[in-house]
Parts: structure tokens; sequence; C-alpha cells
């Protein structure tokens, strides 16, 4: 059962969309091409879906890059009318050793300039940063290892507001790129009975919180 919906999630964000909202489809597409971005204009569509029917006032990604994902969420919240988006990232740190390069955060900064207003940029290691607010809307895609993913989840899901949602990307495992995204969500979230999946698509995959 799950496995036919993931399919038909699938299909509607990566064929139908573009027909059903053609504007929107090359909205999405164009915000993609101004970066060099590691997400798909399917999972991207997906985002949106999630921006457009939680509505939320905060908004939270742990790892941000050069901005393709946050400028999509932010253009959201910028077309809504309300909220507030907070990018956190590594940012100028050296984060070459990661596989980044050094100047990603130039191009972030290029990327965000028509959200100013819409989004704050939060500079450090999400594991460290403080955070003590309700968050309605959280995007995981940063450090990308078991423990990294388990202690996003750890910390930053119980600020999560009941209504709220939870999304992730590069839901798999890959040993080469040593990322265990998928192990950790399985072990916590799959496992959670406060939250229900709500689908994948493509490599992200989406979860509402029920209750705290």
């Amino acid at each position: 059962m799950r496995a036919n919906w993931n399919r038909l999630q699938n299909y509607y964000f990566r064929k139908l969309a573009r027909y059903v909202q053609p504007r929107e489809y090359q909205r999405v597409k164009e915000i993609r091409s101004r970066t060099g971005p590691q997400i798909s204009v399917t999972e991207l569509l997906y985002l949106r879906w999630g921006v457009r029917t939680f509505r939320p006032r905060t908004v939270v990604e742990l790892g941000s890059f050069n901005g393709a994902s946050t400028s999509l969420m932010a253009d959201q919240l910028k077309q809504l009318g309300t909220g507030k988006m907070y990018a956190i990232d590594l940012f100028s740190q050296n984060t070459e050793g990661r596989g980044h390069g050094g100047d990603y955060w130039k191009v972030f900064d290029n990327t965000m300039q028509p959200y100013t207003g819409w989004f704050e940029k939060i500079e450090g290691d999400s594991k460290t940063v403080p955070w003590n607010q309700p968050i309605d809307f959280l995007f995981i895609d940063g450090d990308h290892s078991e423990p990294g993913v388990s202690a996003d989840i750890a910390k930053y899901t119980p600020f999560v507001q009941p209504g709220g949602c939870v999304f992730l990307h590069d839901y798999l495992d890959s040993p080469e790129t040593n990322s265990r995204v998928k192990t950790a969500v399985d072990r916590t979230l799959m496992r959670d009975p406060a939250y229900r999946l709500l689908g994948q698509v493509g490599s992200v995959i989406a979860f509402k919180k029920l209750r705290s």
C-alpha cells in the first residue's frame, strides 16, 4: 500500500504537476536554475506542496548549501505573505573537506537576495546552534551520517508543533557518500507513533506530527 502511494506521488510530481500547474512548475525550474543544486525539480515541487499545504509560520532548514531549497521555500512564504524561514548551515566556515568547496555561501547569499526579510541565515553546526522556538515546518538536509541525522531529529523534532511536518532529503543509504539517512529515519520517525508518514517523492520523505 505504501509503495503504491509513493509511486502515485512520484508520478504526480514528476509528470502531472507541469500540466496541472504549469506556471508554478516553470517558476520552480527557474528558481532551481539559479544554483548548482543537489535537489531535483520533482523534489522541489514536493517541498513547494508542503509549504503551500501546511502554511507554516516558522520554517527551519538544516543544511542549505547554495540555497536551492531555501529560496524555493522562502519564495513560497513570500507568495503566501506570511511566515519566516531559518537557514542553518556552516556557510563560511571551512567545509572543503566535506566536498562542498569553501565558497558555496557566496552563491547562497546571491541566491537569497530577492527574499530579504523572509529568512534568517544562521551560521554554525545544527547540532550546536542554540534553538528554542516552535517549528511548523522542518527540512533536514545537513549531516548525512546516521549519527548526524539522528542528532538533528532528536534536537529539533521536539520543537515541531502538532499539525506541523518534517521533510528529509536523501532518504537512502549510500556507502560511497557515507550517507545513512534512511537508517536513521527508519529507526526514529518511522517508528514514532507521534508521526504519520505523508509519503515520499524522489529521495524526499515527509512526516506529519500528530501529537507532542
